[in-house]
């Protein structure tokens, strides 16, 4: 068996990959800037998803982000969202994305649609009701979030209880008011009930998603993490739980880096840095010399491999990178780090990583790792 078929990515011939399953990233990009720590003469390898976390990289001003996805409609929305930008003013790129109210987003649309691929500009031609309805709500897994804060949460919370989660107030006060919320055994129910594996493996994700899952109680332990969220976490500025529970950003200052109007023309300038490829994390590192990357943010594809491709895509980044790199990466529910035989090529940062993680305001995930690249 050669090289290239020891790293084939295993999911990817698990589930279909013809639509955005996420249009939003779920990652703190607080934690990877922290622990990646870019600097200018940084090429950066990033997995795609829905882009924000490959902005929000590129705002640090490295020398380049390489963003790469097996699933090709996740790099048709960031080479939308890399359009949009080049071309739109940012009034028009919230309308666009449906960060903000429009009835003229497919007018928006035909003003960009010229700057793509021509993949990608018939991507997005059969898919006019996605951006019509606003882009940022068109993931698989955003769907499913929005089906829970618009026909559930209403049961147990009026739209006044609600917007107290985010009013600035101390953590102590915080913590006394939304524990009386969120404890109540019906919402606790329905929590459990809803982001449990099974309803999350046929709605929400994809059940290839769970194949190396041993959690036996996933809806259980989701609801401990945001428990635990909502009360260690100060609630005013985290945009996660405010769109996962609400659907939307109700100030764009402190929105996904992307979205701030502050940050706009700088990634105007920035973006013919960003480098899209589709296809499989390992054929990127194949196709570049060997200390070409220098830090890497691998989101948490780790999760959905056997423990024997694990082993082989980290060797493969620890050969590949740059000596004195770094990779980060989180476990959601399933425990995934390079293994000791490894410690030649990588070096775990452990003290950086739990720092990190209990600041996650994403609290889906067990853990946050970072290693640095030996040598």
């Amino acid at each position: 068996m050669n090289a290239n078929e020891t790293l084939k990515s295993e999911i990817a011939q698990k589930m279909t990959l013809d639509q955005v399953r996420y249009s939003q990233v779920w990652e703190d990009h607080l934690l990877l800037e922290r622990g990646l720590d870019i600097h200018p003469d940084d090429d950066v390898l990033s997995i795609c998803s829905a882009g924000d976390n490959v902005l929000a990289l590129l705002l640090l001003e490295p020398r380049s982000v390489t963003a790469v996805d097996m699933n090709p409609a996740q790099t048709a929305l960031l080479e939308l969202k890399l359009a949009a930008i080049r071309v739109l003013d940012h009034q028009d790129f919230v309308r666009l994305l449906g960060v903000r109210p429009g009835t003229d987003r497919l007018k928006i649309f035909g003003r960009i649609q010229n700057e793509l691929s021509p993949q990608t500009r018939e991507f997005w031609l059969t898919r006019h009701e996605d951006i019509d309805q606003g882009l940022i709500d068109t993931g698989r897994l955003e769907r499913y979030i929005q089906t829970f804060a618009q026909d559930h949460l209403p049961t147990f919370w009026a739209p006044d209880v609600l917007s107290r989660f985010f009013e600035q107030s101390p953590l102590e006060e915080q913590r006394d008011f939304v524990v009386k919320q969120i404890g109540l055994p019906d919402f606790e129910r329905c929590f459990r009930w809803y982001f449990g594996r099974e309803k999350m493996a046929e709605q929400g994700r994809d059940p290839a998603q769970f194949e190396h899952v041993e959690e036996g109680d996933v809806g259980g332990y989701f609801y401990q993490r945001f428990c635990g969220a909502c009360t260690e976490l100060d609630l005013h500025t985290n945009f996660y739980i405010e769109y996962f529970l609400t659907g939307r950003y109700r100030n764009l200052e402190t929105a996904p880096p992307y979205l701030r109007p502050q940050n706009y023309h700088r990634l105007k300038a920035l973006i013919d840095r960003v480098h899209l490829h589709t296809g499989e994390l390992e054929q990127v590192l194949d196709s570049k010399s060997s200390g070409y990357f220098s830090k890497a943010n691998l989101s948490d594809i780790f999760e959905y491999m056997s423990p024997e491709l694990n082993e082989a895509v980290f060797e493969a980044l620890g050969r590949q990178l740059r000596p004195g790199g770094r990779i980060a990466y989180w476990n959601l529910l399933v425990p995934r780090t390079s293994s000791d035989r490894l410690r030649h090529l990588l070096k775990p940062m452990s003290d950086l990583s739990e720092k990190l993680h209990a600041q996650d305001r994403s609290w889906f995930y067990r853990a946050f790792h970072v290693e640095q690249i030996c040598g």
